[in-house]
This record gives structure tokens, C-alpha cells and sequence, in this order.
């Protein structure tokens, strides 16, 4: 499965940054392309090394400004629209960004939402802290989480009550899945039961997690056909042991980071990884990231971008980051009307603007759809959110400081859609179909349908003034098909 050494090129580079975080600039596609495909590969995976002094209180005292904290219960709220404003702010900035996209995949598979900032927070904090670690580690990291606990009712069960939301969901959509490839099923109701008792008292004192032995079952229970005197650490310590856990967790892996369909030697060889690095998250992503299957054709522009992949991928790729993220002392309301008319936006409604057009796409950050999380693939695309991607792709690129950051970052692209797979960045030329090439390449590189490209040329050779055409042009390249993909 593992792909040999090989040269890396423009396009290899900008696949790695796609599917590795949300696209890359000029410099960071050369950047890789100049390091080769083994080395970048180790500094995606390796994001540690990459410093990142980001002040969370700092960001969060900024936001809270014109959101002021709420009081419930004697314990201080916070409320969620802050907590997109921040992580929105995290994703654009970061110069790690698989460790966001890590954040993310664990956001849809461990699910839950609420509308207490805070236990969100840190949830949010536990899944980047466990991002790429051990599997184990993390499952029963969030057992005892407590947004997780109330969420699912784990603050709810007592040894004479048991509540099985959690065990049921645990071993579904965490861990095993409900059935195994040929549909036999992969756990039954008296494991529900088994699992409910055994979490019994792992409950919520003060919005933080409390074992309460006076509530826990401590008889002996039979679980996947063990038994013994089980509590939830065992629960977890079987669940993650089990061939089916490994299959599912590492075809979920693959799927977000390559294709929908992985052939069965591609699951069985990153299931061995899983078991052989004892659980190691970082490892079987690492697999996937030096397999031909993730090099493949097959892999490249073969899914469909979550509006979390579309909204900061353009804002990231374009180079719109410091109008949408300033630095911390610009994060503020204007509440001068005038002082709006004259400079457009203030940073903040700019930020919540695309908290907002990722809901209207259909992917509002901390709010699943389910406990299933958002289903993703090409269920993302539909007739309203194709709209949604547009509305946001027009709004965007009439911004007055969006057309001079995109004016003064043309001459590092190309000037041909056709060029060689090795062609270097180059100065763009004044004319239309150029100006279509540079943006094209800038975004992508992406390489259009004829008709889309012939469509893309005869609108910049229509429109004469410079600016209209540079703002239509590009957000015509956001609503291509191709865009889309990742």
C-alpha cells in the first residue's frame, strides 16, 4: 500500500494541502513542491513542530465584547456564537491545519451540541489535544467528557436506572458500528445493557465529571460475550480491541482524507497499522498520507468540500486571511454607521459572516444535524446550497479590500491552464483569458471543463472594468463544478 519515494509536484503539493488542511497559497504549494513528497508529508503530520502562539483568552475576551457572558445556575455561560467566531478564527490562522482538520473529523464523530459555550470549548480543546494521538486515550477522554456526559445522559445513569443513550451511541457511531460489512450485527440490546451498567455513576458534579461509586453497578456483567465486574474504562479498553472497531474507525479515516470506497487490502493494511501502533491515530493517518491509494487518480478531486472546506479554503487560498482574521486588537463592533459606509464591514461582522454562510450551507459549527453528525459527501450539495455557496462566493468578492488583496497576489500565478504538471508560478498578463488562467491556478490549481472555461474567458472579455471583471471572474471559479471538490 505504501506509495514509493517520488518527486512532488505543483499539483501533488496543493492535493497534500487540500486533503491535509484547506488548500495552500502560492508559497506554501512551492514551498512543498521545493522540500519533495516524504518531507512535506512529515511537517503535514508532524504540525507540532510548527509554532502557533495563539492566545484562546485573549480571542475570546475579544468576541465576548458585544457578546456578554450569561450567568445560569450561579456558573458562567458562554454563548455558542462566540465559540464559532473563535474556532472560525482558529481555522483560518492556523498555521497547523491538520490539526484542525483532525478537530473536525472528531467534531462529526464523537457528536454533540449544546448551547453552553463553555462545555463546548472544551470539548472542542480535548478533541485537538487528542487530535492525532492514541484512540483509546481519546474514547475514554470523552466518556468523562462533560458536555459528552449531559449530551447523552451519562450525568442521568444510576445503577437502578440505567440510561443506555451513551452505551448504545458508544458502540453505533464511536467505536464498532451497528453492522459489519455483510450486515450481521455488531453488538446486540443485552450489550446495551451491559455497557448503560457498567458507565452507571459516571455522572456530573458542578459541570465536571464525577464518578459516584454510591451509584455505580459494581455486579458482574457479560459484555461481547466477556465477563466480569466491568466499569467504563473496560467498556472502552473491549470496544476499541475489537476487529470491527478497527475496520470502521479506519475506513471513516480514509474516506475523509482520500475516497469513499477503499478496496479491502487498503482497510485491512491500515487496520494493521492501527493494531500495531497500539491504537495510534497519527500512524494510520500517516498510512493513508504515504499510500498510492491517496496519490491515485482516483483520489484527486474525488470529495465533495464540507461548506467548513469551501468557506476557509477561499478565504485561506485567496489570501483574504487578515481581512476575515485580523490581529486581536482589530476584533471589535463599529457601531459608527458612517465609519461602516466608509470602510465596509467591520472585522467582526466579517468573521460572523462566515460562521453564517457556512450554516446557510448546511454545516453550522458546534450543531450537528444528529447524533450522527452531518452525513457530508454529496449530500452537501443540493440546489439551496449550491445557492448558499454562491451567494457567499458574489458576497466575498465584492468587497473593496478582498479585490486589492486579490489585485496585488495575481503575479505570483500562472499564465496558462494548460502548462505542464512541473510549471513554475509566473507574472499573469492583462488579457481575459490570462486573468481567468491566473485565478484558476490560484485557487486551485483547478483545471475546468471546457464549456465552464469558455464561459469563465467570455465574461472577462464582456466586462472592461478592471475590478467588476477581477471580482466576477473569481467568484465564477467558486461556483464552478470543479470548485466544489477537493
Amino acid at each position: 500500500m505504501a506509495a514509493l519515494a517520488r518527486s512532488m509536484q505543483v499539483e501533488d503539493a496543493a492535493h497534500l494541502l487540500r486533503r491535509a488542511g484547506f488548500g495552500g497559497t502560492p508559497d506554501q504549494i512551492a514551498h512543498f513542491v521545493s522540500i519533495g513528497s516524504a518531507a512535506a508529508t512529515n511537517e503535514v503530520l508532524n504540525y507540532e513542530n510548527t509554532p502557533f502562539d495563539f492566545d484562546d483568552d485573549a480571542l475570546l475576551e475579544r468576541l465576548l465584547i458585544t457578546m456578554p457572558e450569561r450567568i445560569r445556575g450561579g456558573n458562567l455561560q458562554i454563548p455558542v456564537q462566540a465559540i464559532r467566531l473563535w474556532w472560525t478564527y482558529r481555522l483560518l490562522t492556523t498555521p497547523r491545519p491538520l490539526e484542525e482538520k483532525m478537530v473536525l473529523f472528531w467534531h462529526n464523530h464523537f457528536t454533540s451540541k449544546d448551547d453552553d459555550g463553555l462545555l463546548m470549548l472544551r470539548q472542542n480543546q480535548l478533541y485537538r489535544t487528542h487530535a492525532l494521538g492514541n484512540f483509546r486515550t481519546l474514547a475514554l477522554a470523552v466518556s468523562r467528557d462533560p458536555e459528552m456526559l449531559r449530551y447523552l445522559n451519562g450525568n442521568q445513569n444510576y445503577r437502578a436506572h440505567p440510561n443506555e443513550n451513551y452505551a448504545r451511541e458508544l458502540m453505533e457511531l464511536f467505536t464498532c458500528g451497528r453492522v459489519d460489512p455483510s450486515g450481521k450485527p455488531n453488538y446486540t440490546e443485552d450489550d446495551i445493557k451491559a455497557s448503560a451498567r457498567a458507565f452507571s455513576g459516571w455522572n456530573l458534579r458542578d459541570e465536571k465529571f464525577y464518578f459516584n461509586p454510591n451509584q455505580h453497578d459494581d455486579t458482574t456483567k457479560t459484555f461481547m460475550g466477556r465477563t466480569g465486574n466491568f466499569n467504563g474504562d473496560d467498556i472502552v479498553d473491549i470496544l476499541v480491541s475489537l476487529p470491527a472497531t478497527a475496520a470502521y474507525v479506519c475506513t471513516k479515516l480514509f474516506r475523509y482524507f482520500a475516497y469513499e470506497d477503499p478496496d479491502q487490502y487498503v482497510v485491512r493494511e491500515l487496520v494493521r497499522v492501527y493494531y500495531a501502533s497500539g491504537y495510534s491515530i497519527r500512524e494510520v493517518v500517516s498510512t493513508i498520507f504515504r499510500s498510492d491509494a491517496f496519490w491515485s487518480p482516483k483520489a484527486q478531486f474525488a470529495l465533495f468540500k464540507s461548506p467548513a472546506d469551501y468557506v476557509v479554503g477561499a478565504v485561506r487560498v485567496a489570501g483574504l486571511t487578515d481581512l476575515f482574521a485580523p490581529p486581536l486588537e482589530q476584533i471589535v463592533d463599529d457601531e459608527d454607521p458612517a465609519a461602516r459606509g466608509r470602510r465596509g464591514p467591520s472585522p467582526l461582522a466579517r468573521l460572523n459572516a462566515l460562521t453564517n454562510a457556512m450554516r446557510s450551507m448546511g454545516q453550522q459549527l458546534f450543531a450537528p444535524e444528529t447524533v450522527k453528525g452531518w452525513d457530508g459527501g454529496r449530500k452537501w450539495i443540493s440546489t439551496d446550497t449550491l445557492q448558499a455557496r454562491a451567494r457567499f462566493a458574489n458576497t466575498i468578492s465584492q468587497l473593496p479590500a478582498v479585490i486589492d488583496t486579490l489585485a496585488g497576489a495575481l503575479p505570483y500565478a500562472p499564465g496558462a491552464q494548460a502548462q505542464s504538471r512541473t510549471a513554475a508560478f509566473a507574472p499573469a498578463s492583462g488579457d481575459p483569458a490570462a486573468l481567468v488562467d491566473t485565478i484558476l491556478r490560484r485557487m486551485g490549481p483547478l483545471t475546468v471543463s471546457r464549456q465552464s472555461y469558455d464561459a469563465l474567458v467570455a465574461y472577462a472579455r464582456t466586462e472592461t472594468d478592471p475590478r467588476p471583471r477581477l471580482s466576477g471572474v473569481f467568484s465564477l471559479v467558486l461556483g464552478t463544478p470543479e470548485y466544489q471538490m477537493a
